[in-house]
């Protein structure tokens, strides 16, 4: 219990290659679990429990998470590439390689039962990264957009529900971002990161 809440005061720095996959994909997965859990929750309020004793209700719950998952596990990539980012142009290339693989190597993981590939996820990141790692840095709020609309399309609520709460799912995925955010500049050993990320 004293180490939890250590952690909890004191979190642990991001210093090496393995450090930053689990805080990539913690976030990511946070991200996903709070926004897509929390919106049903709230929409559905005391039957949430009942709902989820019905298969379909909880397998398309899980596809939308899923499938935010590889859309938000981007965000964060992005997000710490753009922090990161070395002024050598040469370093600067080896480090976003590096998260782009990283990124591949995460999703690839795991396999919903409701997919047979992530190869339109990965191809979809790819043409994205190469745009951002390019660009200036986006603020966090503004990264978690796409994530936004893509919850709020395949969240299994009825459409006459939730047709105006793009906004809501969008301002909710932006607190997250924003605390990760903080996590990241609390936590990251940019040197350290950089060191390994290109060896």
């Amino acid at each position: 219990m004293l180490h939890r809440i250590k952690e909890y005061f004191f979190p642990p720095s991001v210093s090496t290659r393995s450090d930053l996959r689990a805080f990539v994909a913690g976030e990511a997965s946070y991200l996903t679990q709070k926004t897509v859990i929390g919106y049903c929750r709230v929409k559905t309020m005391l039957d949430y429990e009942k709902l989820l004793t019905e298969p379909a209700f909880r397998e398309a719950q899980e596809n939308c998470r899923w499938e935010a998952y590889a859309s938000t596990l981007s965000d964060i990539v992005i997000m710490v590439e753009g922090w990161l980012r070395p002024e050598n142009a040469g370093t600067r290339r080896r480090v976003a390689d590096s998260l782009a693989t990283l990124y591949v190597t995460i999703l690839t993981e795991e396999l919903p039962a409701h997919r047979q590939t992530w190869a339109d996820r990965i191809e979809a990141f790819n043409i994205r990264f190469s745009q951002t790692r390019e660009a200036e840095p986006q603020a966090p709020e503004k990264l978690i957009t796409g994530s936004a609309a893509l919850i709020h399309e395949l969240v299994p609520i009825a459409d006459r529900l939730k047709r105006n709460d793009r906004e809501v799912i969008t301002g909710d995925l932006s607190l997250h971002i924003l605390a990760a955010h903080a996590s990241m500049l609390k936590r990251f050993r940019r040197d350290a990161l950089v060191a390994a990320l290109t060896q």
